[in-house]
């Protein structure tokens, strides 16, 4: 059969086909390879600012001296070292300490967006997405509780959607029908719609929840095919965590089991919705742990106590952050850097508001070491 396909082409056109063929696996590979070299070029410059910032509270070298000297000017001025601008007023009032170090971690958030390729851009608009449905539910919690205006303004921090503007015109809002009309202007029509917060914050907070989860969804499909792969196992791995620590909190506190079970995202990278409701089911944070074996989070019962939902907290975290980091090392020229530096200024926020309220309370050394989140044990 071969020697009547050579006979019907004929030597000549047979070598043409031949060549013709293999200049178009070259140009195919030349492609592939050339977008490979695009993406790492517009990586280049984004990656670097990454890295000149850094994360240096999830360090032993950076936590372990602030640790030992369980003093917090000694916490200030590493701070303010490392390219965090507090005021003399956060160093004098707890609340405004705390208030100032999540606005700085939001403020290097948006530092990232700016910064990165046009290929993440949209995913990481959707991550910081999540900051601005934060201060949609804390303004309508405020304004639920009837807490004065300062009190209000105080809690609410500029993100993207929700900016100083319209903090302004949330703190000055008559009422919570027109709180609801401001955030619905601004971007959260879709969640808010048929939304009475007069009824209760759960069903809000869980429409909020499932909106982020949404827009980081449909923002993994238009992250470029080099970068897209990385990208969906972080935001899977993500998902995965988020919804344990609904489950665990949830166990922990004796919430309803269909309320617990209404509040679920939709699906992560390993635990799909009967899976967790498998966990829900269970009865105890204890039963829940056990259905957990088979996946790459079995190791929670032998790190994290049941009767500790810090300690179960603590060990999602940290499991988050060991998956960002391996997400960078396995594609450090492109989004790993990116992904990383996100989680990693988390996780920051969490160490230093652990080791400020620890050391103001007088909490020894040695508890505040376990407590700590550190990439060297990682």
């Amino acid at each position: 059969m071969l020697e009547g396909v050579i006979d019907s082409l004929g030597m000549t056109n047979l070598v043409l086909v031949i060549v013709g063929g293999s200049l178009l696996v070259v140009v195919l590979l030349v492609m592939s390879y050339f977008r490979v070299l695009i993406s790492i070029a517009n990586f280049t410059y984004p990656n670097a600012k990454y890295r000149a910032i850094g994360t240096p509270f999830i360090t032993g070298k950076v936590l372990t001296p602030l640790l030992d000297s369980n003093n917090l000017n000694e916490v200030y001025q590493e701070l303010e070292e490392r390219g965090y601008d507090l005021t003399k007023e956060a160093t004098m009032d707890p609340s405004e300490f705390d208030r100032q170090l999540e606005g700085q971690t939001i403020s290097f958030m948006k530092r990232a967006y700016s910064t990165c390729p046009q290929s993440v851009r949209e995913f990481t608009s959707a991550w910081l997405l999540r900051f601005d449905a934060k201060m949609a539910k804390r303004a309508l919690k405020s304004k639920l509780a009837g807490e004065r205006r300062e009190v209000m303004k105080s809690k609410l921090i500029p993100v993207r959607c929700i900016d100083e503007e319209t903090i302004e015109r949330l703190v000055n809002a008559r009422d919570l029908p027109e709180t609801m009309d401001i955030l619905k202007e601004v971007g959260f029509q879709e969640p808010l719609q048929g939304k009475d917060p007069s009824e209760g914050m759960f069903p809000i907070e869980v429409a909020m929840d499932n909106y982020v989860y949404q827009r980081l969804k449909d923002s993994v499909k238009n992250v470029d095919p080099e970068e897209r792969p990385a990208v969906k196992l972080f935001f899977g791995k993500y998902a995965d965590m988020k919804n344990l620590k609904i489950v665990m909190r949830g166990l922990k506190q004796g919430v309803d089991k269909e309320v617990l079970s209404q509040a679920l995202l939709p699906e992560g990278r390993e635990l799909p919705k009967w899976k967790l409701e498998s966990m829900i089911e269970s009865g105890g944070v204890d039963e829940a742990m056990v259905e957990l074996e088979g996946t790459s989070y079995s190791d929670l019962r032998r790190s994290a106590s049941a009767s500790s939902a810090f300690d179960i907290e603590r060990y999602l975290d940290k499991k988050m952050l060991e998956v960002s980091s391996k997400v960078m090392s396995q594609n450090v020229l492109n989004v790993g850097p990116l992904l990383r530096f996100l989680i990693g200024k988390e996780v920051e926020l969490r160490n230093l508001n652990v080791l400020t309220r620890g050391i103001r309370e007088g909490i020894s050394k040695d508890i505040l070491t376990e407590l700590m989140i550190v990439e060297d044990s990682i």
